[in-house]
């Protein structure tokens, strides 16, 4: 089993394959099958990236393995990362390692939730120095998470959640958000992460919230609507999602209170720099 700050890379267990089987359509003559067709696909593409296997289910699980679905994220992937060169291009755990270590702006539970999935918190209220750290860094820190939450079959499976915590959010805090910024990271979100994003909870909004809502509202697509819930500081609609069992008391939670963050976890994406290197190769050819 791996420690509480790592990587879980073990190969899916017999339960998680059911899961993937019934939620993803995978079995493996389906994923033999679609991992051979994406790699046609890919040579004849104008396309650049990875075809070995492992790599390669990144993709074809969140597209329920349908070859010419998994190319297409690949594209939005691609577009994406040409779009937002300056921020992305070549981009290391170093480069974002204040964020993490100094600020702790976002935390990675070390349990999943009762649905096997990752829960990460975000916290853009009280934590957030805006005039140490910008908008475009905290999305440069989501950004290369990703990297290391694709790497785990059970969060390809099971997909993740993510908390975002508003307590003490003032107006220096709304100035620092943009509509371009907001786009960015629905963009992102809804179209060039290949993960199961099952669900966002909003919790200890205040009232100036609106204001933040009004840039990002107008980039939510349906799906991800369906999948957003707010609770301001009513912890028990969030526990109607998550059960106390897996939250910690931070959150109303029977879980001790986190007393870890960015920090510890820093060092996990510093083990993982080679395939980082390969993820940030991706792109046209």
């Amino acid at each position: 089993m791996p420690g509480p700050f790592e990587i879980d890379r073990s190969p899916p267990s017999a339960e998680l394959l059911e899961v993937a089987k019934q939620e993803l359509r995978e079995t493996p003559e389906v994923r033999a099958a679609a991992v051979e067709e994406l790699r046609k696909l890919l040579k004849a593409s104008d396309l650049n990236f990875p075809d070995d296997e492992e790599f390669l289910l990144i993709y074809l699980r969140p597209t329920k393995f349908y070859p010419e679905s998994a190319l297409k994220l690949m594209r939005h992937v691609a577009e994406f990362n040409k779009t937002y060169k300056d921020l992305l291009h070549n981009l290391m755990p170093a480069d974002v390692k204040p964020v993490f270590v100094e600020h702790g702006l976002i935390n990675i539970f070390t349990n999943r939730d009762q649905k096997g999935r990752r829960l990460m918190v975000v916290h853009m209220g009280e934590k957030w120095n805006t005039k140490e750290v910008t908008e475009d860094q905290i999305f440069r820190a989501l950004y290369t998470i990703q990297k290391m939450a694709v790497l785990e079959p059970a969060t390809q499976i099971n997909g993740a959640v993510v908390i975002y915590d508003f307590k003490g959010m003032g107006m220096g805090h709304v100035k620092a958000m943009s509509t371009s910024g907001a786009k960015r990271l629905l963009t992102f979100i809804q179209e060039a992460c290949p993960l199961r994003m099952k669900a966002v909870h909003f919790v200890n909004e205040p009232m100036i919230f609106n204001m933040v809502w009004s840039l990002f509202k107008p980039f939510v697509k349906e799906k991800l609507n369906k999948r957003m819930f707010f609770h301001g500081e009513k912890m028990a609609k969030l526990h109607e999602h998550i059960p106390k069992e897996y939250l910690p008391a931070n959150y109303g939670g029977s879980l001790p209170a986190l007393d870890y963050g960015g920090k510890e976890w820093y060092p996990v994406a510093e083990q993982y720099t080679d395939f980082i290197t390969k993820w940030n190769s991706c792109g046209f050819k």
